[in-house]
């Protein structure tokens, strides 16, 4: 079934009311996907649709959560990375296998959750931003500076990945995309697909409603392999 965050700003579900039961077998356990939006979490007609889409994903057999960095708030990178982190570690203690995807913005707050905790199973970035900050005009960073953190933050992180690593990457691009430099989509050494669209935007809800049985069979094949 889908789950929403009730929580407010802290970015964490509500757990309350439910029973923890020991792990159940890797290969057995379901798939969480934790979905991170880009700067336009602060949008709710934005947000709302995303959530619409995701809703759909539960007739595929896996679990979704939205986690929302709020890019424009106050807060630092790293106070939003430990709370996706802490979320991750919470649906992990109740016995679920955590994916992680990013849209745009989004994708440098997966790829850094990524690096710090390696159980995570996969990850899928949707016409992903997470290098050259050069490439973003002054104004848009200032406003989001979690935005502008984690441009500086993941560069270095992605070192730390591995041939393995990387292959549990899926990376979602446009044709064209308009808004992202096309070369920034690209991940070396994960699995880099490009979509039959054009545009930024239209290529993250393409994805969510067109690409979810592609993401899901991707998610279930890196969660196999981790259960090896």
């Amino acid at each position: 079934m889908s789950e929403h965050l009730t929580s407010g700003d802290s970015g964490l579900p509500v757990l309350d009311g439910v029973t923890r039961s020991s792990a159940a077998p890797p290969g057995k356990a379901p798939i969480r996907v934790i979905f991170v939006p880009g700067l336009g979490d602060r949008l709710p007609p934005l947000v709302h649709l995303q959530r619409e889409a995701l809703r759909t994903w539960r007739a595929l057999g896996v679990r979704t959560t939205m986690f929302r960095v709020r890019w424009s708030s106050d807060a630092s990178f790293q106070e939003r990375l430990d709370r996706l982190d802490e979320m991750v570690e919470r649906y992990e203690e109740r016995g679920e296998r955590v994916a992680l995807m990013g849209a745009s913005a989004g994708a440098g707050a997966v790829l850094a959750a990524y690096a710090r905790r390696r159980s995570i199973v996969a990850v899928v970035i949707i016409a992903g931003k997470f290098l050259e900050p050069e490439d973003i005009i002054k104004p848009v960073l200032l406003h989001n500076a979690p935005f502008a953190q984690s441009l500086s933050t993941v560069p270095k992180l992605l070192d730390e990945l591995g041939p393995d690593d990387r292959a549990r990457i899926l990376s979602l691009r446009s044709a064209r995309d308009g808004v992202v430099d096309d070369e920034d989509t690209l991940l070396e050494g994960a699995v880099n697909e490009t979509m039959r669209v054009v545009g930024h935007v239209i290529a993250i809800g393409y994805a969510l409603m067109f690409r979810a049985r592609r993401v899901v069979q991707f998610l279930r094949e890196a969660a196999t392999d981790c259960a090896r």
